[in-house]
């Protein structure tokens, strides 16, 4: 959003990112507060299911960002049109697609992992809302950095959206591949324990 025409909406997309983050690790951890995901415990079927599952789809994007990169179509590397999109797109937008961005499985287990802590609800709660200030703090730190010095950022940023032109398939298509291989890994252990 940064590197996009409309940097402004960097903004509204941290702000739907954050509360999406909060949101959805409250939801895991109010739903599954009663579980005993600690280390002593084998993780239950459920929890295993989930991380399986996630494992699964991540894996299947991977699949399909690595079809689409331009090493195997043999297509140019271009700007992609979401980043064209981006820098059209009024606020609202941002916010919904900071919303609803990939980082959902990450938060899944992030949430489960603050389970397994074994602490009481609360403390939970405490520590998911700190897990969520500092997602958000580190994004919120590249938003201030490209507003105090905005040439700098620039170039830096013309950067970063070349290379998102060249390797944008391959790039997530690794971190889906990383992910999958975490999330069913720490899955099938729970299944197999």
């Amino acid at each position: 959003m940064l590197a996009s025409d409309r940097p402004s909406n960097a903004i509204a997309w941290l702000v739907g990112w954050t509360l999406s983050t909060l949101g959805v690790g409250l939801v895991i951890i109010f739903f599954f507060d009663g579980y005993d995901f600690s280390s002593s415990s084998t993780p239950t079927t459920a929890a295993s299911v989930i991380q399986v599952a996630l494992g699964v789809l991540l894996l299947l994007a991977a699949g399909r960002f690595w079809s689409r990169r331009p090493g195997r179509t043999g297509k140019q590397p271009k700007q992609p049109g979401w980043m064209v999109k981006i820098g059209q797109m009024k606020p609202i937008w941002a916010f919904l697609i900071g919303a609803f961005w990939i980082n959902t499985a990450l938060v899944v287990a992030a949430a489960v992992d603050v389970l397994r802590a074994n602490v009481s609800y609360s403390t939970a709660v405490t520590v998911f809302a700190v897990f969520s200030l500092i997602t958000a703090s580190v994004q919120g730190a590249l938003i201030l950095y490209a507003y105090v010095v905005p040439k700098r950022a620039n170039v830096g940023l013309g950067r970063i959206r070349d290379w998102i032109a060249r390797n944008q398939e391959s790039a997530l298509a690794l971190i889906c591949l990383v992910l999958a291989v975490w999330l069913a890994g720490k899955g099938i252990r729970g299944l197999g324990g």
